[in-house]
């Protein structure tokens, strides 16, 4: 059986992989401007084009062994007006880990929950609601949709011409949820070798409380299955809906990382 340690290091380099992946496919005016850095055991996100961007600007791997380098780390950082997050995992933190980080300003302000299951055959679909993969034929649908989520009116057509292609690569499969004709949710699965990544749940205000991302999550798990994948993983928010609809369909907590932001 593999050891929680080892569980942590896989969801670790599947979750780097999906936000590089996430920062090419980006619907953002201006294109997104990754790069990596490796500095002892910290890996270095930066993104110049996204400045306030705490997902793009993280420090991972930041533990004991590199406390005595912050002010190095810190200024590759500074030198570019990123003010960037520390995310770290539970066995990252300790009292000098913690002592360096409050010296500079950082305090934990967030968390995340990540957990993991073994996708089987056998989930239920639910009646009323149909799932459908996103297609070529359909993929300007979905980034409409995609856009009404957040609030706008559809995407630049520049911008789709050049991004439509990522979400319906066989690495990031993506599904529309309907009522009748009624698009009513999303949600997206991240695939990685023989593990996958589910993200980008999302259900319409208006179609909330009608089991939309839970038929949506057993589809992906269903997918996940017949692919052949031997894990899924995703990550939530502490103590939301999304936790116990997790939690209900099996997954299991595997650890809970903390975001350390300056205030």
């Amino acid at each position: 059986m593999e050891t929680v340690q080892k569980q942590v290091e896989r969801i670790e380099r599947l979750e780097l992989a999906l936000t590089i992946f996430n920062s090419k496919r980006a619907l953002s005016t201006v294109d997104k401007n990754l790069s990596l850095k490796t500095l002892g055991n910290c890996t270095l996100l930066m993104d110049t084009t996204s400045p306030h961007s705490i997902y793009y600007n993280r420090i991972k791997g930041f533990g004991w062994a590199e406390a005595d380098k912050i002010d190095e780390i810190l200024g590759d950082y500074y030198a570019k007006g990123i003010t960037p997050c520390f995310d770290l995992t539970p066995t990252q933190i300790d009292i000098e880990v913690s002592k360096a980080l409050t010296t500079k300003g950082y305090q934990c302000a967030e968390q995340l929950v990540f957990l993991g299951i073994e996708p089987t055959k056998g989930y239920c679909q639910a009646g009323k609601i149909e799932i459908v993969q996103v297609t070529e034929e359909n993929v300007l649908e979905f980034l409409d949709l995609i856009s009404k989520s957040q609030g706008g009116n559809g995407f630049e057509q520049e911008i789709v011409k050049r991004k439509s292609h990522y979400f319906i690569e066989p690495y990031f499969q993506n599904f529309i949820a309907y009522i009748g004709r009624e698009a009513v949710g999303m949600g997206s699965l991240f695939i990685e070798g023989d593990e996958g990544y589910i993200a980008n749940d999302f259900t319409f205000p208006n179609n909330r409380g009608k089991g939309v991302q839970k038929a949506i999550l057993q589809h992906r798990l269903q997918v996940a299955h017949q692919l052949g994948l031997k894990r899924v993983y995703t990550d939530v928010e502490f103590g939301t809906i999304s936790h116990d609809n997790m939690v209900k369909l099996g997954f299991q907590t595997v650890y809970i990382n903390s975001f350390w932001i300056k205030q």
